[in-house]
């Protein structure tokens, strides 16, 4: 029983790091239904050749691929707030967002405070 007990350990132990061995190999990447929000800065060198396209949202920056539809992006949405949909993959430590299809955001609106109550 003891014995059985050791191989089912084994076992486990070897799909698990399997797994992991596999998952360390692979980019990490997200759905590609999440929705990524910030604001567009296009790069151009001094021939006005795009060199980078980034998205900063808050709390992070993407590197936008380069590909046609990456191009485009910078191109029409340089300086505007988008919602874009695409994939993302980490590499080096460097957030890369493929870009499927953006769309421009409305700036968020900062809800009024109200007015300081004059009752006494």
């Amino acid at each position: 029983m003891a014995l059985a007990g050791m191989v089912a350990v084994c076992m486990l132990l070897a799909i698990v790091s399997n797994v992991m061995a596999a998952d360390a190999n692979q980019p990490k990447q997200t759905p590609k239904d999440k929705p990524f929000i910030g604001i567009v800065k296009e790069v151009k060198d001094q021939n006005g050749v795009v060199t980078e396209v980034t998205v900063k949202s808050p709390r992070e920056t993407y590197q936008i691929t380069l590909d046609a539809k990456g191009k485009e992006l910078g191109k029409s949405m340089d300086g505007k707030r988008v919602k874009i949909v695409g994939t993302l993959e980490v590499k080096n430590g460097v957030k890369w967002l493929t870009v499927e299809k953006y769309s421009e955001e409305p700036t968020p609106k900062h809800k009024e405070q109200p007015a300081p109550s004059k009752n006494k």
